[in-house]
């Protein structure tokens, strides 16, 4: 009973600490709070900005609060890309659903640290996450890292921010 109420638990806590970082890369890529005495031109470490990679995740909704202090709803599309084309990027999601977004000139595709990655460089079958208000272009797509790529590996330490 108390390993069944462990591993509910368990779930919860990591949904609850995805949809954080998932509202604190909006807020970041949208430049943050005015206050809080942080540097407005300095991102501190952390995931990507509205990025998030679930194991088995197939598309999430966050309602959030832009600048103005407007509601705002974004969508998270996870899966395998299907086709690029100059307009849209279809993804083929992990329950085999096809979902296809608006991309555009600000459109930001977040690939490997350290390499310039382009909507051009991506390839059919890449698992991606890609990020986009209701009704709008995406802002991000992130190219999720393979098993065995992500940095830091299991048990090995976190690179220093900016590395």
């Amino acid at each position: 009973m108390f390993r069944a109420l462990r591993r509910q638990m368990r779930s919860i806590a990591t949904i609850g600490v995805a949809a954080a970082l998932v509202v604190a890369g909006v807020a970041a890529a949208q430049g943050g709070s005015e206050g809080g005495g942080s540097n407005p031109g300095k991102r501190p470490p952390g995931p990507p900005p509205m990025g998030i990679g679930m194991k088995g995740l197939t598309y999430a909704q966050l309602h959030v609060l832009d600048k103005e202090g407007e509601s705002e709803t974004i969508r998270i599309d996870q899966g395998k890309v299907k086709s690029v084309g100059e307009s849209s990027i279809t993804v083929t999601e992990n329950d085999e659903s096809e979902v296809t977004i608006p991309v555009g000139e600000s459109t930001k595709v977040l690939g490997k640290p350290g390499q310039e990655t382009t909507l051009e460089d991506l390839q059919a079958g890449q698992q991606v996450s890609v990020c986009a208000p209701e009704g709008e272009a995406a802002k991000t797509i992130m190219v999720l890292p393979k098993k065995g790529e992500a940095p830091g590996g299991k048990g090995a330490p976190m690179p220093p921010p900016g590395a």
